[in-house]
């Protein structure tokens, strides 16, 4: 690329080109062009010529190095470049060319520190090639999986060069209204302002902030606000501003530490959220791995004879285990995802089955590699394809690293409803196994960007804030995909995050009962606190008292079970154990265990009355459990003796009266019941089962049996 003459001079110098290093680019550029048609040889002469005669200037020794990294000497090209550094430490051109001797080794993190560094030390008015270095910048970052600070790049890009069409074009197919990324990820976010009652010289040092901003000198900005924070660590806009420049120079891991200041500061629910959805995009970036709920498992493979492997792959797709399955022709490549199926594969015909994502494929040369966001299913599709190709695979090298699609935070939640040809009923599993996966097992999963809290105990303070963020980023990254259907003000409402009803609404609600149609699967624990049992339909009852053990509300569930049990039982539903069984687990783990046999008495008496005593045994299995927590180890034995006698095969019964004895120190007690239940074990062929027993009757005689 020719350069300006009134350009910046790219050695460094401050001067403009015409003035300081045209005159010995004459022979640079003739040197770089003999190369380019083939006279290698006579090329680095004359660039040997010019170093000579120019040693001092960093120029000379740039485009030396330029020139041999070109023609292979990579090694005598980086002592090249280290001689212009020793001249200028802060040589532009000179970052800008390691930066790419870097990123063409592969080492991206290191080739974009050093793109950085490069526009950093560029004059301002050297737009042109500020434009190439930020768009470079963009390619990177996206990479990386960074698109917040791919988004500042590619701004910065397009401001520079504003006549280049195709870069505007790459930023809206990227950022724009229709782009693929999770809001949160393309948002044009905005500094927030200094508070309105700050002093003068706070104002000041915020607009030089700014100015460093608007130049793109985001390292100024980020230093700027850092300062101010340091000054005053309650300004929570200073905080969000910290973070912000952070996010765009790619320091994600130092964008979540402000902007975690930030959401502890801020009074406002929806701004602290929305700033919390945008840290849920930063941790599915490099480097960040450690405080990510997400991550992306790959295994590859070299094949050792493509015979094998590709058999293997036809059936899967006519079975429907291998879906989405195509040629790039462009990249000589075979794509497609294996399902995890619940049932294995089927050998012939059409699978009747849902799956879930197992991995993705794909395949390029003798090279194939399977990724996934689940490890568990990673490993089972791969142990899979193994042993169906014999010794055709040889495994190369398995990755760890951040979750690449966005999408694929939800692959838990996602099933694909093999076989299924009605498009009404294919979208009715898909929902349900979503609503299934997030309101019955998400909200009790332990999460990183919640310090380790569940969603459905993070229902206060700042925990409060966060977990909206946190639903806010899921339901971003599922529009456009297979679970965009679902509804997650559902969620919200689990998680008592939708709006809080008035008190008059809430008095009406309580007094009369809720019509049929009012979903009280998808309440939070809050609304269900609002609902009076008595004023309940029996099935309302009963999914009341399910949602609320699902949502760990023992109280509100022990609420709803009481209210159960204290109605006569319904016609074809009288098997009402599970309520029994709940209130006394609930006594229990208050230390009433004088309630908790009462509740046994009580449910085997209903039980006996209206369910033809069809649960007597799991009525006894309670009664013993209820006289070992009384430490009453006399009485316990006699009833696990009674309900062993009743049913011999019933291993589960044998392991808790062997564990009930072991727990009341009676170890010869202990010895005799697993001892017995070793003998069924193995006369059940059940191995599970049988190291069970020899690890109780081990347990038994160390107590001194």
């Amino acid at each position: 690329m020719a350069l300006d003459p009134y350009a910046p001079c790219p050695c460094g110098s401050g001067k403009r080109f015409k003035w300081c290093c045209q005159p010995i680019h004459v022979q640079i550029d003739k040197a770089l062009q003999m190369d380019a048609d083939g006279q290698h040889d006579a090329a680095l002469k004359l660039m040997d010529e010019v170093v000579a005669e120019h040693s001092a200037n960093p120029e000379a020794w740039g485009r030396k190095a330029q020139l041999l990294y070109a023609n292979g000497r990579v090694e005598d090209a980086e002592s090249a470049l280290q001689k212009a550094f020793e001249i200028n430490p802060n040589y532009p051109f000179g970052h800008l060319l390691r930066a790419s001797f870097r990123f063409h080794e592969g080492e991206l993190p290191g080739a974009l520190i050093l793109f950085r560094r490069a526009a950093e030390l560029y004059d301002p008015e050297a737009k042109d090639v500020l434009g190439d270095v930020y768009s470079r910048i963009t390619d990177l970052e996206l990479k990386l999986n960074r698109p917040v600070a791919a988004r500042a790049a590619l701004a910065i890009a397009v401001h520079l060069l504003p006549h280049e069409e195709e870069l505007r074009k790459g930023f809206e197919a990227l950022f724009g209204d229709k782009a693929p990324l999770p809001l949160s990820a393309r948002r044009d976010y905005k500094f927030m302002s200094p508070a309105a009652d700050a002093p003068a010289n706070r104002r000041a040092a915020w607009d030089q902030a700014l100015a460093g901003a608007a130049s793109g000198k985001l390292t100024d900005a980020a230093r700027a606000f850092y300062h101010l924070t340091q000054d005053d660590g309650s300004d929570k806009a200073a905080w969000f501003n910290l973070g912000l420049a952070r996010a765009w120079l790619g320091d994600n891991r130092g964008a979540l530490e402000a902007l975690e200041r930030y959401v502890n500061l801020e009074t406002d629910d929806a701004a602290a959220a929305q700033s919390w959805a945008l840290s849920e995009v930063l941790r599915c970036g490099y480097g960040v791995d450690d405080d990510t709920d997400y991550h992306e498992e790959s295994i590859f493979f070299q094949l050792r004879d493509m015979q094998q492997l590709l058999p293997v792959l036809q059936e899967w797709e006519q079975s429907r285990k291998l879906i989405a399955a195509q040629i790039l022709e462009a990249e000589q490549a075979l794509t497609g995802l294996l399902l995890d199926t619940a049932t294995g594969l089927t050998v012939a015909g059409v699978a009747s089955h849902s799956g879930k994502i197992g991995a993705y494929l794909i395949l390029v040369g003798d090279l194939l590699r399977l990724r996934s966001p689940r490890k568990e299913a990673l490993e089972r599709v791969s142990e899979e394809l193994k042993q169906r190709t014999a010794l055709g695979l040889q495994e190369l090298r398995r990755v760890r690293g951040p979750l690449m699609v966005f999408g694929d935070t939800l692959a838990e939640a996602v099933t694909f409803p093999v076989g299924v040809s009605d498009q009404a009923e294919a979208q009715r599993i898909v929902r349900e196994n979503a609503q299934n996966y997030f309101e019955d097992r998400w909200i009790h999963q332990p999460l990183r960007s919640l310090g380790g809290a569940t969603p459905v105990d993070a229902t206060e303070g700042t925990l409060r804030k966060k977990v909206r963020g946190v639903v806010q980023f899921l339901e971003e990254c599922a529009v456009g995909g297979v679970v965009q259907g679902y509804d997650f003000n559902r969620l919200r409402r689990k998680l008592g995050l939708a709006e809080t009803p008035t008190a008059a609404s809430a008095t009406t609600a309580v007094a009369a009962p809720p019509p049929a149609s009012v979903d009280i699967a998808s309440m939070g624990a809050s609304d269900l606190a609002g609902l009076q049992p008595d004023a309940l339909a029996p099935a309302q009852l009963e999914q009341a008292y399910q949602t609320a053990v699902k949502l760990a509300a023992h109280d509100l569930a022990a609420l709803f079970a009481r209210a159960a049990v204290a109605r006569p039982p319904q016609p074809g539903n009288t098997d009402r154990f599970a309520f029994w069984s709940f209130l006394t687990q609930q006594a229990l783990a208050e230390g009433k265990t004088d309630d908790a046999l009462n509740y046994v008495n009580e449910g085997e008496k209903d039980d006996c009355e209206h369910n033809e005593g069809r649960r007597r045994n799991d009525f006894e299995w309670r009664r013993g459990q209820v006289h070992v927590k009384r430490g009453e180890a006399d009485q316990a034995k006699d009833v696990f003796d009674r309900l062993i006698e009743r049913a011999p095969g019933e291993l589960r019964y044998r392991g808790a009266a062997t564990e009930g004895m072991l727990s009341l120190k009676q170890p010869a007690q202990a010895l005799r019941f697993a001892d017995g239940g070793l003998a069924k074990a193995r006369e059940q062929n059940d191995r599970d089962s049988e190291q069970y027993f020899l690890e109780l009757a081990a347990a038994a005689r160390k107590q001194g049996a």
